[in-house]
């Protein structure tokens, strides 16, 4: 797969919470109600990746306005705070506003060296900087809470063929630590909760959390902290991908919350006696026993009504013979001059070139018969 950007990247974050992870009042409630406000940093540039989220109200921070604009702005205004490694560009006039932003009930997001100049002063005896500094290098990381909201969709995204990688485990991606990137160490143990660890950086250097969060203050306060970057440009396309379902599923668990809205209800597994399969490789992955609804199991009029799915197959060279006669559905073009590999909607037997079946999962739903397609 061609190398994406953010805008392609964001954009299909969103189609696929919209149609196949059933968060589409979510998503809406955020595109009316979410604000977020990022504060550049030396290393770090969130406006790259902030600026294609769906939310309301996106404001950014350059770095030599900082001082003037955080005298005169009102954070409570903000669902969501991020501020950007290092951090030491915010004066030390904001740390009771930023402190007292998190006790009325608002969330900071914090990166990398943030932690060192932020978390530490303002919010002490939580987490901190473990005095190590890594290697500019990518690591293997492990999702420890593949339930949390914040990680909602994740496991099951990335277990995708387009994202997943032969030499890594399913539940495994990588992320990228930049030069001399802040390992966290826990304080408080309890109160600490790890979503994202790695083995690997542990191994190296002495702590393995990635993604970590805790609560502030009885308001509902959180500070959520990752280590390296928002935009993670040497984490190959699953750590993007997963980065980018994170800062989303971030904003949208504050509007959740802040509406009271339902998180999507979790389907109901069939009863076995073998070990259950986890709901997100149920998804990508459907069980053959089909204790549940798919576009093969509708009969008569049950199915009118459901969004169903339908996965996406390679077609093999024994059954490129008849392909090659047919157009693709996304395009209009046949398949005789192309190179590429050619995929077909199995519900429906529509037929795509490699490039344009990425377009047409972008948009969601098959182009012929409109079912959500799945890897």
């Amino acid at each position: 797969m061609r190398e994406i950007s953010f805008k392609d990247l964001y954009s299909e974050v969103r189609k696929r919470k919209m149609e196949a992870l059933d968060k589409k009042e979510i998503v809406q409630a955020v595109e009316k109600h979410g604000k977020i406000l990022a504060i550049e940093g030396q290393y770090e540039k969130p406006k790259k990746v902030i600026q294609h989220m769906y939310a309301s109200e996106k404001k950014f921070i350059k770095r030599k306005h900082i001082t003037k604009e955080l005298k005169k702005i009102d954070l409570n205004h903000y669902d969501v705070v991020l501020i950007g490694c290092p951090g030491k560009e915010i004066p030390k006039f904001a740390y009771s506003k930023i402190k007292d932003y998190v006790l009325n009930g608002g969330w900071l997001i914090t990166t990398d060296w943030a932690l060192h100049y932020i978390v530490e002063n303002i919010f002490p005896g939580y987490i901190r900087w473990n005095r190590k500094r890594t290697g500019d290098v990518v690591i293997r990381c492990q999702i420890r809470q593949p339930d949390h909201p914040f990680l909602e969709g994740v496991l099951g995204e990335i277990q995708q063929s387009k994202w997943a990688s032969k030499k890594s485990k399913s539940d495994e991606f990588r992320w990228w630590l930049e030069t001399k990137s802040f390992p966290i160490e826990l304080l408080s143990v309890n109160d600490v909760n790890v979503l994202i660890n790695s083995n690997e950086l542990k191994k190296k250097w002495g702590n393995g959390p990635v993604l970590v969060y805790f609560d502030f203050g009885k308001k509902g306060g959180r500070i959520i902290h990752l280590i390296s970057h928002v935009h993670l440009q040497k984490g190959g396309k699953k750590g993007k991908y997963t980065s980018a379902l994170i800062l989303t599923n971030i904003l949208d668990e504050k509007i959740s919350q802040k509406m009271g809205l339902k998180q999507p209800s979790k389907r109901t597994q069939p009863q076995t006696t073998s070990p259950q399969i986890p709901l997100e490789e149920q998804w990508i992955t459907p069980d053959p026993q089909k204790e549940y609804v798919t576009p093969s199991n509708i009969t008569g009029n049950e199915g009118i009504g459901l969004t169903t799915t339908s996965q996406i197959i390679e077609l093999s060279p024994n059954d490129l013979g008849s392909a090659l006669t047919n157009k693709c559905a996304y395009c209009g073009y046949g398949f005789e001059k192309s190179t590429e590999k050619i995929y077909q909607c199995k519900e429906c037997g529509a037929l795509y070139h490699e490039n344009c079946i990425n377009q047409q999962v972008n948009q969601g739903t098959c182009k012929k018969c409109d079912r959500i397609l799945l890897w």
